[in-house]
Formats: C-alpha cells, structure tokens, sequence
C-alpha cells in the first residue's frame, strides 16, 4: 500500500494538460493502484494523476457499492441533460461548490490489460468521471461556479476533522497563476477569515461581498 500526497490548489500542476498514456508498463499500473490507495485513503471517489503529481491521463473511481476502477486514457463521447450538484475536492480541502454536470455521459477508456471499455453513467458516477477528467484537463471544478457565492465552507475536512481545529493557509504565486487562481485564492482566504467568527464554521447566514 503506497499513500501519495495529494497536490493542493493552488499548486500549478493542476492547471496543466495531462499526456495520453502510450506504453503501459508495470511501473504505470502499479501507479494506479498507489492512486487507489491514496484515493481511499483519503475518502475520495475519484482521484486524477495530476493531483499526485504526474500529468498522465489517469483517473480512479471508487462510488458506494461499485468495485474500485483505473481508468487509462478515459474520454467522454457524449454527454445528456443538465443538472446541478454540490461538489468537492480532495485539491480544495474544507469546500464545496454548487455547479451544473450532466444526467448522462458516454464514456470509454482502457483498463490495465488495454481492453478498451465503454459504459453509459450516470448519477454520482458520471459526475466523478466528469470531475476527474476536467483534472487532465487542467480544469478545476470552481472553474464551473456560476457565482462565488456558490462556494462553500464543509466545516470539515475530508478525514472528518472540524475546520477550527486545522491550519489552512493558501499560498501563492501572482506570477505563474490564472486569472481564476487568483480571483478563488481571495474568495477562499476570506470566506476562512469570515468564518472564524461562526461558532459552527457555517456561511449559511453570513453575508461576503466578493
């Protein structure tokens, strides 16, 4: 069992494009099997090669009551209806965000033998695969807030830990950022700020002018 750390934002690899995997050797799949570890670990459902470090195209998923999957190369062909959903990230610690995905995809990708898969998804499945490959991407999912009001402090971290009892301080560099790296380092170093005068950690009935 291997335990990777997970990059955090604002670290610049999450805003890099991911390379197609081409030669599939024991090092890369053991190096999904290290990311399923260090998925589980840390209670996520879906973890992408650029939050541990490597920009390969690479994801795991893990939902309730499905067995734990590596996807190789995964693409989504198509994609049906729209609705929205309150996400996370194991990236963004202590957060979450009201966004819109979609009802359906289509999705493929190679497992570790390079049969090529293809399944239909939906619900909190579609949504993770969503989520990870927007990671290759070098998309985040804030890039998706329609408004910064629709992020949102958990009050917890993903180990279950309340937010007043752990240091979170965001550090970054103006220089090498985006634009919305920027723009969601203020948003988020505020709303901590804000949120140390709630006794319960929650924003609910507090009001932030971004």
């Amino acid at each position: 069992m291997a335990i990777i750390p997970i990059r955090k934002f604002p670290d610049p690899i999450l805003r890099k494009q991911s390379s197609e995997i081409k030669e599939f050797n024991n090092e890369i799949i053991q190096f999904g099997y290290d990311m399923l570890d260090t998925m589980q670990s840390a209670r996520g459902v879906g973890l992408a090669a650029p939050q541990v470090g490597r920009l390969i195209r690479m994801i795991t998923i893990q939902i309730p009551e499905n067995k734990p999957m590596i996807m190789f190369n995964p693409s989504i062909s198509n994609k049906y209806g729209s609705r929205k959903v309150e996400e996370g990230c194991l990236s963004i610690p202590g957060f979450t965000g009201l966004i819109e995905r979609s009802i359906k995809i289509d999705a493929q990708y190679l497992d570790e033998n390079k049969n090529k898969i293809k399944l239909s998804a939906e619900d909190l499945l579609s949504q993770a695969i969503e989520h990870e490959i927007d990671h290759l991407n070098g998309i985040m999912y804030t890039d998706h807030l329609k408004s910064h009001e629709d992020l949102h402090k958990t009050g917890v971290t993903p180990n279950e830990i309340h937010w007043h009892d752990v240091g979170y301080k965001i550090h970054i560099n103006k220089d090498q950022a985006t634009k919305d790296d920027i723009s969601m380092h203020e948003v988020i170093e505020k709303k901590i700020e804000l949120s140390k005068i709630k006794s319960d950690g929650s924003l609910d009935d507090a009001s932030l002018e971004i």
